[in-house]
């Protein structure tokens, strides 16, 4: 016997029962659209946040990197320059030498150089002197004269062309510094004008200019 269902019947659902069942089931929807929303912000802020960490790793593995090459760039750097330097030194050390050697040796020249031309200009004006001032030969006779007073036998070595005139000064001179002498005049021609030579038998006394000359030379070098 086949069974009849009415409207009311408890098996066949009311009006305000479906529209309950739809709201929760719209409920159920808006629910897990918002879970999926969280779900889907947080895996973005976790790649995000992965992305930044990866871009700061690789910042300081740049950094570190660099700083690394710019180190053994200066340590390459300064092995060569300590290399070239070592190579270098040496030789700037011997051209320094040579320098100052050099330097030596031009300042020993131009003493040597100026002396010789000091010395060249005084002989000059002294030979001036001398055409000028006779009484300075007579003042160099009277030296020797004096300084051979001691010696019995005086010979006295003079320019033949200074004879004249010297010779007369010779017997004043002698009397007075060498009385116990015997002086004789010589005229010589190696012996330069203005000048004389006295010799004893204790050595020589030279008055010539060259000697007097050369004297200074020897006390200015």
């Amino acid at each position: 016997m086949a069974t009849i269902i009415k409207p009311d019947s408890p098996l066949y659902p009311s009006g305000a029962a479906v529209r309950q069942v739809a709201y929760q089931l719209a409920e159920m929807d808006s629910q897990a659209d918002d879970y999926l929303q969280s779900v889907r912000n947080e895996a973005m802020r976790i790649v995000q946040q992965a992305r930044s960490e990866a871009e700061a790793v690789r910042r300081e593995a740049q950094e570190a990197g660099r700083a690394a090459a710019e180190a053994a760039v200066e340590e390459i750097l300064d092995k060569k320059v300590s290399q070239q330097m070592a190579t270098l030194l040496p030789a700037m050390q011997k051209a320094v030498a040579q320098v100052n050697d050099s330097r030596h040796d031009w300042l020993r020249h131009w003493e040597e150089t100026g002396l010789q031309l000091a010395l060249a200009i005084a002989e000059r004006i002294v030979r001036s002197e001398l055409s000028r001032r006779p009484e300075i030969s007579v003042e160099w006779l009277r030296e020797a004269l004096q300084l051979s007073a001691g010696a019995g036998e005086i010979t006295i070595r003079l320019n033949p062309q200074d004879e004249g005139t010297l010779s007369r000064h010779v017997d004043q001179l002698a009397a007075i510094f060498a009385p116990n002498a015997s002086t004789h005049v010589v005229p010589d021609p190696n012996v330069s004008l203005g000048g004389c030579r006295l010799e004893t038998r204790f050595g020589a006394i030279d008055q010539t200019i060259e000697t007097q000359i050369a004297r200074i030379a020897e006390e200015l070098s």
